[in-house]
């Protein structure tokens, strides 16, 4: 028995398997890319509190309540902090914009001052370059204020 064809079809999958393979490519460079841009977010939101925690550790220890340093001394605490975390090998921005101020929070006397900080890490991509994103960028807000005590009560 004879089949009969009107054209030949034989090779008609190869001009696809390019096509497949770099949607395959892509569609692992996003899970790939997006997965280190969500691991690095979470690290730019750790260093930013981190940061926090140190500009709110400058506590001026000679007032009799728990009040900081003036604000350059706490900014300088901050900058140090990002630039150790940059000389460790982060990919932090600059670490001379972590500081973003200080901010009285419902206490005129200055004992709940928030110490607010900002960290922006930059990845290189590493898939998504294919189609031309040659970097991630990931930020994370950080504060924190001063705290004494160990009970509750003293929180507030």
């Amino acid at each position: 028995m004879r089949v009969l064809r009107g054209r030949d079809e034989e090779g008609s999958i190869a001009p696809a398997v390019p096509v497949l393979a770099l949607v395959l490519l892509l569609l692992a460079g996003l899970v790939l890319d997006a997965s280190r841009q969500l691991s690095a977010r979470a690290r730019a939101v750790a260093y930013a509190e981190e940061a926090a925690r140190a500009g709110a550790a400058a506590v001026d220890l000679d007032a009799p309540d728990l009040r900081l340093l003036p604000q350059e001394q706490v900014a300088a605490r901050v900058t140090a902090y990002c630039a150790a975390v940059a000389a460790s090998g982060a990919p932090v921005v600059d670490p001379a914009s972590c500081f973003r101020g200080t901010t009285a929070v419902g206490d005129p006397s200055g004992r709940r001052t928030v110490v607010r900080t900002h960290v922006e890490l930059v990845l290189p991509a590493s898939l998504l370059g294919i189609v031309g994103v040659r970097e991630l960028r990931a930020a994370g807000d950080g504060s924190a204020r001063p705290f004494e005590g160990t009970r509750e009560e003293d929180a507030r």
